[in-house]
């Protein structure tokens, strides 16, 4: 496992992004951790060779309207607009997400219904 610098690695994202996502600050503050969490967070959004920057923003963004995470879903707007995303783009992975949401809250909840009607 490489050893990042901290402090180094804080201003590499912030270089990067334009700002450090408030998760990676406060999870600077124990180094195992932000070490852990920036590795995973450089392979699957930075070093991505399946994925363009602008494509990777995006799916980004479906997980956090699938996820309801407001914060991440207005920092990954940000990014995927400085990436080149249109308008019309992250509408529609809007949309494609949040049908995706409702469709597995549906199932779940039929299901159960289901069940408790035998």
């Amino acid at each position: 496992m490489t050893i990042l610098n901290v402090e180094k690695t804080l201003q590499k994202i912030e270089d990067f992004y334009g700002e450090v996502p408030f998760i990676l600050r406060e999870i600077s503050r124990d180094e195992k951790d932000f070490v852990t969490s920036v590795q995973k967070l450089f392979h699957l959004m930075g070093s991505n060779k399946v994925f363009s920057p602008k494509e990777t923003e995006l799916y980004a963004i479906a997980g956090a309207v699938g996820n309801n995470g407001s914060h991440c879903l207005a920092f990954h707007i940000k990014q995927a607009i400085k990436f080149g995303a249109t308008e019309e783009e992250l509408f529609q992975v809007i949309l494609i997400a949040a049908l995706m949401s409702e469709s597995s809250a549906l199932a779940v909840g039929l299901r159960k219904l289901k069940e408790a009607q035998k």
